[in-house]
């Protein structure tokens, strides 16, 4: 995907979960992963409840997906959830990775996703395939 093509108002990781169909293909355990996020997304909520632009995208994405209502009415929160994500690439199949979300020192609005292979899988040597072509 190439986020220059999509507007900066756009390019929220939520919205695009929900709303790309590049995405909810890719993971295979779509549910559990978005879970995750929006766990981290009420933490954050909690801390700017009188943001008007968090009202504002909550009741976007509630009025557009009834997924995310769903989910979001499960009021659950997170800093940090230990999430494995399993993606299926068109080129190499599926791969394994373990979600690390880190919130960046000094900057409690920013943070930091890793996404390490998981042990005793593939995955680590169909990177390197892809890398190196």
């Amino acid at each position: 995907m190439d986020f220059e093509q999509i507007i900066p108002a756009e390019r929220n990781i939520i919205r695009l979960l929900f709303a790309r169909k590049e995405f909810k293909s890719l993971a295979v355990n779509w549910e559990h992963f978005v879970r995750g996020y929006i766990a981290i997304f009420r933490t954050y909520y909690g801390q700017y409840v009188a943001d008007d632009w968090y009202e504002q995208f909550i009741e976007e994405m509630e009025q557009a997906y009834p997924e995310f209502r769903k989910i979001w009415n499960e009021n659950e929160i997170s800093y940090a959830p230990e999430v494995l994500i399993e993606f299926r690439h068109a080129k190499v199949g599926k791969m394994l990775f373990n979600l690390t979300s880190l919130q960046v020192y000094g900057d409690t609005d920013l943070r930091c996703s890793v996404y390490t292979p998981v042990e005793d899988t593939e995955t680590e040597l169909k990177l390197k395939r892809l890398i190196e072509g």
